[in-house]
């Protein structure tokens, strides 16, 4: 877990009625460098007053010609990274994902922020979370949002796939037990061709039409059976 830059746990794969959180390094290319000396102190001095954009690409710049240098950033991210987890005492079976400088993590305790120098920050708080495949989908409050796929390929779902998911998200949120005929309508009408063409849109990725959708409502619809079982 601690090497990989991206990981997923697959212990974890979807939680409701918890407190999801995600943190990210601030500046964390910068951050981490200034922490363990990875540069000299005039070129952080100078990467701190670019704005994000700019500071990025030119952190992507002294990645690209200095192989070496990169190696130690992504070790010292890492570290850091493990230190917060290790700080807040976060169980492996809380972490939902890690994406390079972020975790994402269920926790009602309070959070250490600053690691050694390194602050990071608070940036979502979410009730439920699905994994399926890469795409990460986190529910909180009648709003739905995804990691993994991007916006325009999103918008392509907003009055279909995205729409049923929030009605089941929100139904399971709110313990709210008609989910199980929702979804047995849903399907139903799936299979029969009687919903609108955009509901048929291979849903992250380009797959088959109108049949490519069939495993994300069965794995919706499975982890909805189990939920409502455990209420």
């Amino acid at each position: 877990m601690h090497e990989k830059m991206l990981w997923y746990n697959d212990n974890n794969q979807y939680m409701f009625h918890g407190n999801i959180m995600e943190y990210d390094m601030v500046a964390a290319s910068v951050s981490v460098s200034e922490r363990f000396n990875l540069l000299d102190k005039s070129v952080t001095d100078q990467l701190k007053l670019l704005p994000k954009e700019k500071r990025e690409i030119k952190m992507g710049l002294l990645q690209r010609d200095n192989p070496e240098f990169s190696s130690q950033l992504l070790s010292g991210i890492r570290d850091i990274r493990r230190k917060f987890i290790e700080t807040n005492k976060i169980d492996e079976h809380d972490i939902m994902s890690l994406h390079s400088d972020a975790i994402i993590f269920n926790s009602t305790n309070k959070i250490v922020s600053i690691i050694e120098g390194v602050e990071l920050k608070h940036k979502h708080t979410w009730s439920s979370y699905v994994r399926y495949n890469r795409i990460e989908m986190f529910y909180n409050d009648g709003e739905l949002e995804y990691k993994g796929i991007s916006g325009d390929a999103l918008n392509q779902h907003t009055m279909g796939i995205h729409k049923h998911l929030l009605n089941v998200f929100s139904k399971l949120d709110n313990y709210d037990d008609s989910v199980i005929p929702y979804l047995s309508r849903f399907q139903t009408q799936y299979l029969q061709d009687k919903l609108p063409d955009y509901y048929y849109i291979p849903f992250g990725k380009v797959g088959m039409y109108k049949m490519d959708n069939l495993e994300l409502l069965a794995y919706i619809a499975n982890i909805a059976s189990k939920e409502v079982h455990s209420w």
